[in-house]
């Protein structure tokens, strides 16, 4: 008898002693409540946000995601870009940042051709990850 509590013991120990992932993350809402930014390479100065984006020195900057639920801290990551050339993915991926809350940034005075631009982010946190394919889409434009 003594025997089988200890075979007893022994099987709980080793099935309660398993790797247990910790938190969560969900990604099925994740979204941005607007999903493309232009962004115009020459300003208009006579346009009162215009002006005041470059007398500020104000990046392009996105909103932060929405529908991202899970374990605090969450990391987000550029996963990939869909762009118009090479050289093009090359300027992007130099200028490109992201930031808490999955805010995206370029600088005022980007160097990207005009073109769109599709992002896809990674997201984790500590054991778990998910991939938002397609996103957000930057247009960059002259005027």
């Amino acid at each position: 008898m003594k025997q089988i509590y200890l075979l007893l013991f022994g099987v709980l120990f080793f099935v309660g002693c398993h790797d247990t992932k910790i938190g969560y993350l969900k990604t099925e809402n994740a979204s941005y409540g607007i999903d493309s930014l232009i962004i115009r390479k020459e300003l208009d100065m006579t346009n009162a946000d215009d002006k005041n984006r470059v007398e500020k020195e104000i990046p392009w900057l996105t909103d932060n995601i929405q529908g991202v639920l899970g374990t605090a801290p969450i990391r987000y990551k550029l996963s990939g870009v869909k762009a118009p050339s090479v050289e093009a993915e090359t300027i992007f991926l130099k200028e490109f940042k992201v930031r808490g809350g999955g805010r995206m940034e370029l600088p005022l005075y980007t160097e990207l051709p005009v073109g769109r631009y599709v992002v896809s982010l990674y997201l984790s946190n500590e054991d778990y990850s998910a991939v938002l394919t397609d996103v957000y889409t930057f247009i960059v434009k002259e005027k």
